[in-house]
């Protein structure tokens, strides 16, 4: 089952972006690729904390994996490159799931919540209009592992 995917955050950010940078035009490949990585954001860290925790599920490519472990590739490209997009229950392994539950797919919004107050708190940084960096994950990490260890005490 889908848990979340780019292409449900693509027409709003995609408007987001045309706004800021005015286009009225077609866009180009690289504005396209700018915008999925924008789409796909929030997403990717996520994912990001689940494959540094070893985490995945079992059918995920180890070797793009460790590259993300490694900071060689970010959780948002191997999100884009590997799961075309979309973030499935199978991409994180079974005992992670009641948390995935909980804390990513809330009705309260618990983990969007952590994600707005972490990577898109100012106007520069508007959401669905951020590419993050190690800092903003530094500090969302610092939530989701808070978040975790609540969890796992109840």
């Amino acid at each position: 089952m889908s848990i979340d995917r780019a292409d449900w955050h693509w027409e709003y950010t995609e408007k987001l972006y045309r706004q800021k940078h005015h286009i009225t035009s077609d866009l180009t490949d690289e504005m396209e690729e700018e915008i999925w990585q924008m789409a796909a954001n929030h997403i990717g860290l996520f994912l990001q904390w689940i494959i540094e925790n070893h985490f995945e599920g079992e059918d995920n490519n180890q070797e793009l994996c460790e590259q993300v472990r490694n900071g060689q590739i970010t959780g948002t490209e191997y999100f884009i490159e590997h799961c075309d997009c979309k973030f499935w229950e199978c991409d994180i392994c079974e005992k992670i799931l009641p948390f995935v539950q909980d804390y990513y797919e809330s009705e309260d919004g618990t983990y969007f919540g952590d994600y707005v107050e972490c990577c898109t708190n100012d106007e520069d940084k508007p959401l669905y209009g951020v590419i993050s960096d190690i800092n903003d994950y530094a500090l969302l990490r610092q939530k989701i592992n808070k978040a975790f260890e609540e969890f796992n005490a109840k």
